[in-house]
């Protein structure tokens, strides 16, 4: 049964872990440039950590939930490292099910390790970014899951792609076969990569649902929850100049995300 004092590890670890695909986002801001340039890189792999920190997310609430005392330590879900997830058989016995990535499949093992009592998805709601302009995302579309389950899957879904392709530096393969995929390989830096507005649709994806799955869990035992959620200034269209550190910065292409009430 999760506890209060091992959500609040958890909790800790992801806002450190978001804040590294924030970095990212925030170093590709720093100048304006154009043609063939080095931080093209940084757009896959923004992906990559919005992706990492997602999956070790809800790895960490199944660890915090199931761990004896003993093999949590006193270090919590960082110090010890490792991943509580593993990749179950789907019915039809082809392939696999990579749970953080398949909701139907994620919500029922979290339930059953005692993480919560209701669906990990049950409060997702977030804006939504389906196209780009360069490092600005487009298309914004407002879901929530219980009226819009397919688009929360979509784009799961497509973080999942992004995120193997960058991590198995498959870059060719996929170019070869970018129309089928909503996303391409190409991009305003001359390069084989993503476009950044994309890959900052993905990543604010992602940082709604960590934040709305926090609330989620935190509801579910009655515990606090703002003492628990990511900063309400990442999600702000600019945050504030007394953030300490992202002050001014403008990660969504000027939208506000969406941030559930208390």
């Amino acid at each position: 049964m999760l506890t209060e004092e091992r959500f609040a590890d958890v909790c800790t670890e992801v806002t450190w872990h978001a804040k590294k695909f924030l970095d990212l986002i925030h170093i590709h801001s720093e100048q304006e440039v154009r043609g063939r340039q080095p931080r093209a890189t940084l757009n896959p792999l923004t992906v990559l950590m919005a992706a990492a920190a997602w999956e070790r997310f809800v790895s960490d609430l199944a660890g915090a939930a199931s761990y004896s005392d003993e093999k949590w330590g006193e270090s919590g879900a960082s110090g010890l490292g490792r991943f509580q997830i593993p990749k179950g058989k789907k019915p039809d016995g082809k392939g696999a099910i990579s749970r953080p990535w398949e909701p139907d499949h994620l919500s029922p093992y979290l339930r059953q390790r005692g993480v919560l009592d209701r669906d990990i998805s049950d409060e997702w709601a977030a804006w939504l970014s389906f196209t780009r302009v360069g490092a600005t995302p487009k298309g914004w579309s407002f879901a929530e899951y219980v009226q819009d389950a397919d688009a929360f899957r979509d784009i799961l879904k497509e973080v999942q792609k992004v995120r193997n392709g960058v991590a198995h530096l498959a870059f060719p393969q996929d170019l070869a076969t970018a129309q089928a995929s909503s996303y391409s390989w190409t991009n305003n830096a001359k390069s084989i990569t993503i476009q950044s507005g994309h890959a900052r649709g993905l990543s604010a994806a992602l940082l709604q649902l960590i934040d709305a799955s926090i609330v989620t869990v935190a509801r579910s035992h009655r515990w606090p929850i703002e003492s628990y959620r990511l900063p309400a200034a990442w999600f702000r269209a600019k945050v504030p100049g007394s953030d300490s550190r992202y002050p001014g910065a403008e990660f969504w292409g000027g939208r506000s995300l969406h941030r559930l009430s208390s």
